[in-house]
């Protein structure tokens, strides 16, 4: 009656049909995937936005480097992890060993490079799309019926 760790395939509290052989990959793995691909074009363009920027009129002469230094280190970082992130996500849905695992770290290092380089105020608002975009996406990537997927259809292909 009440949900618990432990749950079997007559537990009254999942929903029918998750636990067949024969159903294809679930829901939550190509909106994961489609997510993860929005993302990475949003980084893309990001990381391409950056590198076409100069320096903001009106600032400090002596913040110049400095600025200069830490755009360039969030551009080509959004350019990397997105390249990192576009490689890996079609390889979770193909169920390669590790895919999701390097698709996790691609959004945790884009994660903390667009938090961090909107604190810094080297970018705008837009970084916090591109970080909503990858939390929803490593969300439906862990979901229990992706789970169950990866789960029920054998051992891995390496």
């Amino acid at each position: 009656m009440f949900p618990t760790m432990v749950a079997g395939e007559g537990d009254p509290n999942r929903r029918p049909g998750t636990a067949g052989a024969d159903q294809g990959a679930p829901g939550e793995l190509r909106a994961a995937y489609w997510l993860a691909v929005v993302a990475a074009v949003l980084m893309l363009v990001t990381g391409m936005v950056l590198l076409s920027v100069g320096f903001p009129e009106g600032a400090a002469e002596e913040a110049r480097a400095a600025f200069m230094r830490n755009m360039r280190v969030a551009a080509f970082g959004n350019i990397a992890l997105a390249i990192g992130l576009a490689v890996s996500a079609p390889l979770v849905s193909a169920r390669v060993r590790g895919a999701r695992a390097w698709a996790s770290v691609c959004i945790a290092g884009a994660i903390f490079l667009n938090v961090a380089a909107f604190f810094m105020r080297v970018t705008s608002w837009a970084s916090f799309a591109v970080v909503i975009v990858l939390t929803l996406s490593l969300f439906f990537m862990f979901r229990p019926a992706v789970n169950a997927y990866h789960d029920r259809l054998g051992p891995w292909r390496s």
